[in-house]
């Protein structure tokens, strides 16, 4: 995934998709997918970090919430990190019950007698949502009942569903099978209310910021994960922190 435009090269926050991709992901299919990765390439190498303490070991391991099918990130110092860990936290856990159901993000994110999507939206912005909608069709039908953090999402995850990615393949779904049947516990550091809650608890002028970012980006999704996976399979690490960390402090909230 190298050549990317240079107009593209530019800090572009991106954690928004990412956020859709982990709500918006193809239902996960358990033990089978981890099967798949007992052969092929190692196609990515993302950082891992050793932590100890005296006898104490553990690893820290940084995911991003869909991958291109087909990606192995499963590298030989990952496999020995698994091996030698006998319990896995994650950021949160049931998402594929929250996949398959949307109980939450249903819950929190839809309201009555909302303004329409158009409404809260500059002219411009206003005109380029009209367009995505006519294009995308389905997906991004009855959005003016959802509020603003909502639809942000929303509008990314239709984005996002042609770009060929599977949550299936990545971490969160191949590390919770792996663990899950070594009998191993697997705890997560939030709940999937506590997250979506952070979103909803925004002030209405912060959602719009996120929908109208959704918005203007979304043309650009294909091109934006690439610049994001491409920085992640490498380890880039000051990259990543200029594409996911550096854009927050332009909204703080």
């Amino acid at each position: 995934m190298t050549g990317l435009p240079s107009r593209l090269s530019r800090v572009r926050p991106v954690w928004l998709l990412l956020f859709a991709a982990l709500l918006a992901g193809l239902v996960w299919l358990g033990w089978q997918v981890g099967q798949r990765w007992a052969h092929p390439p190692v196609t990515a190498r993302p950082a891992l970090w050793r932590i100890s303490q005296g006898p104490h070991v553990a690893y820290l391991f940084g995911t991003v919430h869909a991958v291109p099918r087909g990606s192995n990130w499963l590298s030989p110092e990952i496999e020995r990190a698994i091996g030698g860990s006998n319990g896995l936290i994650l950021e949160v856990t049931g998402l594929d019950r929250e996949r398959r159901s949307r109980d939450v993000f249903e819950k929190l994110g839809r309201s009555p007698n909302l303004p329409p999507i158009e409404a809260r939206l500059s002219t411009q912005d206003a005109a380029r949502y009209k367009a995505l909608a006519d294009r995308r069709g389905a997906a991004m039908h009855g959005l003016s009942a959802y509020e603003s953090w909502a639809a942000a999402l929303l509008v990314s995850a239709a984005a996002s569903q042609h770009l060929g990615l599977s949550s299936d393949d990545a971490g969160e779904a191949i590390l919770e099978a792996r663990f899950t049947k070594a009998g191993h516990p697997v705890r997560g550091l939030e709940t999937i209310p506590g997250q979506l809650s952070l979103f909803d608890t925004l002030p209405e002028a912060d959602q719009r910021r996120l929908l109208s970012q959704s918005v203007r980006e979304a043309d650009e999704a294909a091109i934006l994960y690439d610049q994001l996976y491409d920085s992640w399979a490498k380890g880039d690490l000051p990259r990543l922190v200029r594409q996911v960390l550096a854009p927050l402090r332009q909204a703080p909230g």
